[in-house]
Protein backbone atom coordinates (compact mmCIF):
# COMPACT_ATOMS: atom_id res chain seq x y z
CA UNK A 1 0.00 0.00 0.00
CA UNK A 2 1.13 3.16 -0.80
CA UNK A 3 1.80 5.29 2.40
CA UNK A 4 0.55 8.86 0.44
CA UNK A 5 -2.70 6.91 -0.39
CA UNK A 6 -3.82 6.25 3.57
CA UNK A 7 -4.04 9.92 4.12
CA UNK A 8 -6.22 12.77 2.97
CA UNK A 9 -3.79 14.38 0.79
CA UNK A 10 -0.01 13.30 2.42
CA UNK A 11 1.58 12.75 5.73
CA UNK A 12 3.06 16.38 6.23
CA UNK A 13 -0.19 18.18 4.73
CA UNK A 14 -2.71 15.74 7.07
CA UNK A 15 -0.73 16.13 10.33
CA UNK A 16 0.13 19.75 10.10
CA UNK A 17 -3.88 20.87 9.15
CA UNK A 18 -6.50 17.70 9.68
CA UNK A 19 -4.51 16.66 12.86
CA UNK A 20 -2.43 19.40 13.99
CA UNK A 21 -5.03 21.98 14.50
CA UNK A 22 -5.59 20.29 17.41
CA UNK A 23 -2.48 21.49 18.81
CA UNK A 24 -2.42 24.87 17.94
CA UNK A 25 -6.09 25.42 19.51
CA UNK A 26 -4.46 24.20 22.67
CA UNK A 27 -2.50 26.92 22.72
CA UNK A 28 -4.88 29.69 22.94
CA UNK A 29 -5.85 28.71 26.73
CA UNK A 30 -2.03 28.84 26.94
CA UNK A 31 -1.94 31.63 25.86
CA UNK A 32 -5.07 33.31 27.52
CA UNK A 33 -3.10 32.12 31.13
CA UNK A 34 -0.40 34.16 30.21
CA UNK A 35 -2.05 37.33 28.55
CA UNK A 36 -5.91 37.49 29.67
CA UNK A 37 -5.98 40.74 28.46
CA UNK A 38 -5.36 39.51 25.47
CA UNK A 39 -8.54 37.10 24.72
CA UNK A 40 -10.62 39.73 22.71
CA UNK A 41 -7.73 40.26 20.55
CA UNK A 42 -7.33 36.21 20.19
CA UNK A 43 -11.09 36.51 19.79
CA UNK A 44 -11.65 38.84 16.74
CA UNK A 45 -8.68 37.12 15.10
CA UNK A 46 -10.28 33.58 15.05
CA UNK A 47 -13.05 35.15 13.84
CA UNK A 48 -11.61 37.05 10.96
CA UNK A 49 -9.45 34.88 10.04
CA UNK A 50 -10.58 31.02 10.90
CA UNK A 51 -14.57 31.00 11.72
CA UNK A 52 -16.06 33.35 9.39
CA UNK A 53 -13.80 32.56 6.20
CA UNK A 54 -14.82 28.91 6.93
CA UNK A 55 -18.40 29.53 6.24
CA UNK A 56 -17.10 31.17 3.15
CA UNK A 57 -15.59 27.77 1.95
CA UNK A 58 -19.08 26.22 2.04
CA UNK A 59 -20.27 28.70 -0.56
CA UNK A 60 -16.65 28.33 -2.63
CA UNK A 61 -17.88 24.93 -3.63
CA UNK A 62 -21.11 25.17 -3.96
CA UNK A 63 -23.46 28.76 -4.95
CA UNK A 64 -20.25 30.05 -6.94
CA UNK A 65 -19.46 26.63 -8.56
CA UNK A 66 -21.77 26.96 -11.68
CA UNK A 67 -21.65 22.95 -12.47
CA UNK A 68 -22.74 22.37 -8.71
CA UNK A 69 -25.80 24.95 -9.08
CA UNK A 70 -26.76 23.19 -12.08
CA UNK A 71 -26.82 19.98 -10.55
CA UNK A 72 -28.31 20.96 -7.00
CA UNK A 73 -30.80 23.46 -7.86
CA UNK A 74 -33.32 22.75 -5.51
CA UNK A 75 -31.23 21.66 -2.75
CA UNK A 76 -29.68 24.96 -2.95
CA UNK A 77 -32.86 27.19 -3.10
CA UNK A 78 -34.51 25.46 -0.51
CA UNK A 79 -31.55 25.47 1.97
CA UNK A 80 -31.74 28.91 2.07
CA UNK A 81 -34.75 28.80 4.89
CA UNK A 82 -32.69 28.33 7.15
CA UNK A 83 -32.44 32.52 7.01
CA UNK A 84 -35.80 32.47 7.75
CA UNK A 85 -35.92 30.56 10.55
CA UNK A 86 -34.39 33.59 12.88
CA UNK A 87 -36.80 35.79 11.29
CA UNK A 88 -39.70 33.89 12.64
CA UNK A 89 -38.16 33.23 16.23
CA UNK A 90 -37.85 37.32 15.76
CA UNK A 91 -41.79 37.85 15.38
CA UNK A 92 -42.45 35.01 17.97
CA UNK A 93 -40.78 36.41 20.38
CA UNK A 94 -42.21 40.15 19.63
CA UNK A 95 -45.80 38.54 19.66
CA UNK A 96 -45.43 37.00 22.89
CA UNK A 97 -43.88 39.25 25.56
CA UNK A 98 -41.97 36.93 27.80
CA UNK A 99 -41.57 34.66 25.26
CA UNK A 100 -37.22 33.68 25.05
CA UNK A 101 -37.72 32.01 21.24
CA UNK A 102 -34.84 33.73 19.83
CA UNK A 103 -32.50 32.38 23.11
CA UNK A 104 -33.76 29.11 22.55
CA UNK A 105 -33.09 29.00 19.00
CA UNK A 106 -29.74 30.07 19.59
CA UNK A 107 -29.21 27.09 22.24
CA UNK A 108 -30.23 25.10 19.80
CA UNK A 109 -27.61 26.30 16.96
CA UNK A 110 -25.31 25.28 20.09
CA UNK A 111 -25.60 22.05 20.29
CA UNK A 112 -26.26 21.47 16.62
CA UNK A 113 -22.65 23.16 16.23
CA UNK A 114 -21.22 20.44 18.49
CA UNK A 115 -23.29 17.56 16.37
CA UNK A 116 -21.53 19.36 13.74
CA UNK A 117 -18.34 19.08 14.93
CA UNK A 118 -18.77 15.83 15.31
CA UNK A 119 -19.99 14.74 12.24
CA UNK A 120 -17.07 16.47 10.87
CA UNK A 121 -14.44 13.67 12.93
CA UNK A 122 -16.50 10.84 12.04
CA UNK A 123 -16.27 12.65 8.38
CA UNK A 124 -12.74 11.90 8.66
CA UNK A 125 -12.52 8.68 10.16
CA UNK A 126 -14.16 7.35 7.95
CA UNK A 127 -12.20 8.29 5.16
CA UNK A 128 -9.28 7.33 6.97
CA UNK A 129 -10.51 3.35 8.16
CA UNK A 130 -11.73 3.21 4.11
CA UNK A 131 -8.04 4.16 2.84
CA UNK A 132 -6.40 1.78 5.49
CA UNK A 133 -7.80 -1.19 3.68
CA UNK A 134 -9.78 -2.24 6.73
CA UNK A 135 -12.87 -4.73 6.73
CA UNK A 136 -16.00 -3.23 7.88
CA UNK A 137 -16.86 -4.26 11.14
CA UNK A 138 -13.51 -2.67 12.26
CA UNK A 139 -14.57 0.23 9.99
CA UNK A 140 -17.23 0.12 12.25
CA UNK A 141 -15.66 0.00 15.69
CA UNK A 142 -13.67 3.17 14.60
CA UNK A 143 -16.28 5.35 13.65
CA UNK A 144 -18.28 4.47 16.78
CA UNK A 145 -14.64 5.08 18.76
CA UNK A 146 -14.16 8.75 17.59
CA UNK A 147 -18.21 9.54 18.15
CA UNK A 148 -17.71 8.62 21.79
CA UNK A 149 -14.21 10.53 22.00
CA UNK A 150 -16.08 13.66 20.90
CA UNK A 151 -19.70 12.99 22.60
CA UNK A 152 -18.39 12.14 26.16
CA UNK A 153 -16.61 15.53 26.53
CA UNK A 154 -19.34 17.48 24.98
CA UNK A 155 -21.89 15.90 27.76
CA UNK A 156 -20.10 16.89 30.38
CA UNK A 157 -19.86 20.55 29.34
CA UNK A 158 -23.37 20.49 28.81
CA UNK A 159 -24.29 18.74 32.09
CA UNK A 160 -21.98 20.81 34.04
CA UNK A 161 -21.43 23.87 32.67
CA UNK A 162 -23.35 25.35 29.88
CA UNK A 163 -26.87 24.22 31.10
CA UNK A 164 -26.32 26.07 34.11
CA UNK A 165 -25.36 29.42 32.15
CA UNK A 166 -28.10 29.21 29.64
CA UNK A 167 -31.07 28.23 32.15
CA UNK A 168 -31.39 30.12 35.55
CA UNK A 169 -33.21 27.27 36.95
CA UNK A 170 -30.85 24.10 35.84
CA UNK A 171 -29.82 22.94 39.33
CA UNK A 172 -26.53 24.61 40.05
CA UNK A 173 -23.83 22.30 41.31
CA UNK A 174 -23.56 23.47 45.19
CA UNK A 175 -27.38 23.01 45.11
CA UNK A 176 -27.71 19.59 43.12
CA UNK A 177 -28.28 16.17 44.64
CA UNK A 178 -25.00 14.73 45.29
CA UNK A 179 -26.05 11.45 43.43
CA UNK A 180 -26.74 13.49 40.69
CA UNK A 181 -23.72 15.68 40.71
CA UNK A 182 -21.34 12.91 41.08
CA UNK A 183 -23.04 11.38 37.71
CA UNK A 184 -23.29 14.72 35.96
CA UNK A 185 -18.97 15.01 36.82
CA UNK A 186 -18.13 11.30 36.60
CA UNK A 187 -20.24 9.46 33.94
CA UNK A 188 -18.59 11.60 30.85
CA UNK A 189 -14.94 10.89 31.97
CA UNK A 190 -15.54 7.27 32.32
CA UNK A 191 -17.18 7.17 29.30
CA UNK A 192 -13.98 8.50 27.70
CA UNK A 193 -11.88 6.15 29.67
CA UNK A 194 -13.73 3.54 28.38
CA UNK A 195 -13.39 5.00 24.49
CA UNK A 196 -9.66 5.01 24.96
CA UNK A 197 -9.63 0.84 25.50
CA UNK A 198 -12.05 0.48 23.05
CA UNK A 199 -10.07 2.47 20.34
CA UNK A 200 -6.81 0.63 21.54
CA UNK A 201 -8.20 -2.81 20.91
CA UNK A 202 -9.78 -2.12 18.05
CA UNK A 203 -6.20 -0.46 16.77
CA UNK A 204 -5.03 -4.00 18.14
CA UNK A 205 -8.20 -6.03 16.31
CA UNK A 206 -7.12 -3.73 12.35
CA UNK A 207 -3.11 -5.04 12.64
CA UNK A 208 -4.14 -8.26 11.01
CA UNK A 209 -6.06 -6.26 8.58
CA UNK A 210 -4.21 -3.73 7.47
CA UNK A 211 -0.98 -1.89 5.85
CA UNK A 212 0.81 -1.85 9.25
CA UNK A 213 1.18 2.36 8.66
CA UNK A 214 -2.71 2.32 7.18
CA UNK A 215 -3.80 0.94 10.16
CA UNK A 216 -2.23 3.36 12.56
CA UNK A 217 -3.72 6.13 10.90
CA UNK A 218 -7.34 6.08 12.49
CA UNK A 219 -6.26 4.85 16.03
CA UNK A 220 -3.66 8.15 15.55
CA UNK A 221 -6.92 10.08 14.39
CA UNK A 222 -8.75 9.01 17.27
CA UNK A 223 -6.24 9.57 19.97
CA UNK A 224 -6.04 13.52 18.69
CA UNK A 225 -9.70 13.65 18.90
CA UNK A 226 -10.05 12.02 22.22
CA UNK A 227 -6.85 13.97 23.90
CA UNK A 228 -8.24 17.38 22.36
CA UNK A 229 -11.97 17.48 23.66
CA UNK A 230 -10.76 15.73 27.05
CA UNK A 231 -8.16 18.53 27.53
CA UNK A 232 -10.61 21.20 26.69
CA UNK A 233 -13.90 19.85 28.20
CA UNK A 234 -12.69 18.68 31.53
CA UNK A 235 -9.50 20.67 32.11
CA UNK A 236 -9.75 24.40 30.26
CA UNK A 237 -13.59 24.78 30.56
CA UNK A 238 -14.13 24.28 34.04
CA UNK A 239 -11.54 26.90 34.24
CA UNK A 240 -13.03 29.35 32.73
CA UNK A 241 -13.62 32.49 32.54
CA UNK A 242 -9.86 32.71 31.47
CA UNK A 243 -11.21 36.62 30.93
CA UNK A 244 -11.53 38.53 34.19
CA UNK A 245 -13.54 41.22 33.17
CA UNK A 246 -16.17 39.04 31.37
CA UNK A 247 -19.54 40.40 32.03
CA UNK A 248 -21.93 38.16 30.67
CA UNK A 249 -22.61 34.30 29.73
CA UNK A 250 -21.22 34.69 26.29
CA UNK A 251 -17.75 36.10 27.50
CA UNK A 252 -17.70 33.73 30.16
CA UNK A 253 -16.87 31.06 27.90
CA UNK A 254 -14.40 33.28 25.16
CA UNK A 255 -12.06 30.47 25.79
CA UNK A 256 -14.08 27.69 24.74
CA UNK A 257 -15.90 29.74 22.22
CA UNK A 258 -12.81 29.73 20.31
CA UNK A 259 -11.62 26.38 20.79
CA UNK A 260 -14.62 24.37 20.27
CA UNK A 261 -14.41 25.73 16.65
CA UNK A 262 -10.92 26.19 16.13
CA UNK A 263 -9.66 22.62 15.58
CA UNK A 264 -12.67 22.34 13.10
CA UNK A 265 -11.96 25.54 11.32
CA UNK A 266 -8.47 24.90 9.86
CA UNK A 267 -9.47 21.18 9.05
CA UNK A 268 -12.42 22.70 7.02
CA UNK A 269 -10.26 24.80 5.32
CA UNK A 270 -7.77 22.03 4.62
CA UNK A 271 -10.43 19.65 3.10
CA UNK A 272 -12.00 22.36 1.13
CA UNK A 273 -8.86 23.68 -0.40
CA UNK A 274 -8.04 19.92 -1.21
CA UNK A 275 -10.90 20.04 -2.56
CA UNK A 276 -11.04 22.60 -4.83
CA UNK A 277 -7.01 21.50 -5.94
CA UNK A 278 -8.36 18.43 -7.12
CA UNK A 279 -11.24 20.01 -8.82
CA UNK A 280 -10.19 23.13 -10.62
CA UNK A 281 -6.31 23.45 -9.96
CA UNK A 282 -4.92 19.78 -11.97
CA UNK A 283 -4.95 21.05 -15.26
CA UNK A 284 -8.49 20.94 -15.85
CA UNK A 285 -9.71 21.53 -19.46
CA UNK A 286 -11.01 25.05 -20.28
CA UNK A 287 -14.47 23.41 -21.17
CA UNK A 288 -15.18 22.37 -17.39
CA UNK A 289 -17.63 24.33 -16.23
CA UNK A 290 -17.07 25.66 -12.98
CA UNK A 291 -17.83 29.45 -13.54
CA UNK A 292 -16.17 32.06 -10.54
CA UNK A 293 -15.20 28.94 -8.65
CA UNK A 294 -12.37 27.72 -10.79
CA UNK A 295 -11.18 31.00 -10.63
CA UNK A 296 -11.06 31.50 -6.94
CA UNK A 297 -10.50 27.67 -6.22
CA UNK A 298 -7.56 27.79 -8.38
CA UNK A 299 -5.23 29.72 -6.71
CA UNK A 300 -4.60 29.79 -3.12
CA UNK A 301 -3.96 33.53 -2.60
CA UNK A 302 -7.27 34.29 -4.24
CA UNK A 303 -8.86 31.58 -2.07
CA UNK A 304 -7.59 33.04 0.92
CA UNK A 305 -7.93 36.76 0.32
CA UNK A 306 -11.98 36.00 -0.70
CA UNK A 307 -12.17 34.08 2.49
CA UNK A 308 -10.54 36.73 4.62
CA UNK A 309 -13.22 39.30 3.20
CA UNK A 310 -15.60 36.64 4.13
CA UNK A 311 -14.46 36.34 7.58
CA UNK A 312 -14.46 40.56 7.97
CA UNK A 313 -17.85 40.47 6.88
CA UNK A 314 -19.07 38.23 9.64
CA UNK A 315 -16.51 39.69 11.87
CA UNK A 316 -18.78 42.99 11.57
CA UNK A 317 -22.26 41.37 11.93
CA UNK A 318 -21.22 39.40 15.21
CA UNK A 319 -20.14 42.63 16.47
CA UNK A 320 -23.72 43.91 16.14
CA UNK A 321 -24.60 41.18 18.15
CA UNK A 322 -23.93 43.17 21.31
CA UNK A 323 -22.02 39.66 23.50
CA UNK A 324 -18.48 40.74 22.49
CA UNK A 325 -15.68 43.24 23.97
CA UNK A 326 -13.90 44.80 21.83
CA UNK A 327 -10.66 44.05 20.67
CA UNK A 328 -9.25 46.30 23.49
CA UNK A 329 -11.39 45.22 25.71
CA UNK A 330 -14.02 47.75 26.01
CA UNK A 331 -17.49 46.78 26.62
CA UNK A 332 -20.72 48.91 26.72
CA UNK A 333 -24.05 46.11 27.24
CA UNK A 334 -25.71 46.50 23.96
CA UNK A 335 -28.94 44.71 22.85
CA UNK A 336 -28.76 42.85 19.58
CA UNK A 337 -29.62 44.19 16.57
CA UNK A 338 -32.32 42.15 14.87
CA UNK A 339 -30.70 41.95 11.57
CA UNK A 340 -27.14 40.81 12.60
CA UNK A 341 -29.24 38.13 14.94
CA UNK A 342 -30.83 36.65 11.80
CA UNK A 343 -28.07 36.90 9.43
CA UNK A 344 -25.47 35.60 12.65
CA UNK A 345 -27.58 32.36 13.00
CA UNK A 346 -29.19 32.21 9.38
CA UNK A 347 -25.42 31.63 7.98
CA UNK A 348 -24.37 29.54 10.68
CA UNK A 349 -27.58 27.35 10.15
CA UNK A 350 -27.69 27.26 6.45
CA UNK A 351 -23.72 26.17 6.86
CA UNK A 352 -24.21 23.08 8.83
CA UNK A 353 -27.36 21.77 6.84
CA UNK A 354 -25.38 22.56 3.32
CA UNK A 355 -22.01 20.78 4.90
CA UNK A 356 -23.95 17.79 6.10
CA UNK A 357 -25.31 16.81 2.56
CA UNK A 358 -22.64 17.75 0.46
CA UNK A 359 -19.74 15.28 2.15
CA UNK A 360 -21.19 12.22 1.58
CA UNK A 361 -18.61 10.37 -0.48
CA UNK A 362 -20.86 7.46 -0.54
CA UNK A 363 -23.42 9.32 -2.49
CA UNK A 364 -20.90 11.10 -5.31
CA UNK A 365 -18.41 9.90 -7.10
CA UNK A 366 -16.76 12.45 -7.73
CA UNK A 367 -15.80 13.27 -4.51
CA UNK A 368 -14.86 9.55 -4.06
CA UNK A 369 -12.21 10.65 -6.51
CA UNK A 370 -10.70 13.71 -5.00
CA UNK A 371 -10.67 12.25 -1.79
CA UNK A 372 -8.99 8.81 -3.46
CA UNK A 373 -11.78 6.68 -1.81
CA UNK A 374 -12.81 5.38 -5.12
CA UNK A 375 -9.26 3.64 -5.68
CA UNK A 376 -9.05 2.72 -2.29
CA UNK A 377 -12.57 0.47 -2.83
CA UNK A 378 -11.50 -1.10 -5.92
CA UNK A 379 -8.58 -2.05 -4.63
CA UNK A 380 -10.74 -3.38 -1.64
CA UNK A 381 -13.64 -5.33 -4.18
CA UNK A 382 -10.51 -6.88 -5.19
CA UNK A 383 -8.94 -7.98 -2.60
CA UNK A 384 -11.67 -9.55 -1.49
Amino acid sequence: MNQSSIWVRSPRYDLTFIMGGALLTLLVPAAGICFPALIPLFLWAWLVLFEGSHFWATFSRTYIDRDFRKQNPGFLTWSLVFFIFPVLMVVLDRQNSGAHYMELYGFFIFLWSLYHNARQHFGFMSIYSNKSGLPGSIKDRFKFGIFAAVVAPQIFFLLNLKFQSAFPSFPKKEAMDPALGFFFNYAPKIATAITFLYLVSTYIKSRPFANIEGGKVPFLYGMVCLIFYSVMFYVVAPMEPFYSAAANGAQAFMVIAVMNSLFHNIQYHAIVWHYSHKRYGEGKSKSDDYGLAKWVGGSFLRYAAVALFFGGVFAGIVWNLGDWPSVFGNYTPNAASTWAYCLFLGIIGHHFYLDQKIWRPSQQQELQSYLGLKQANMKASQAS
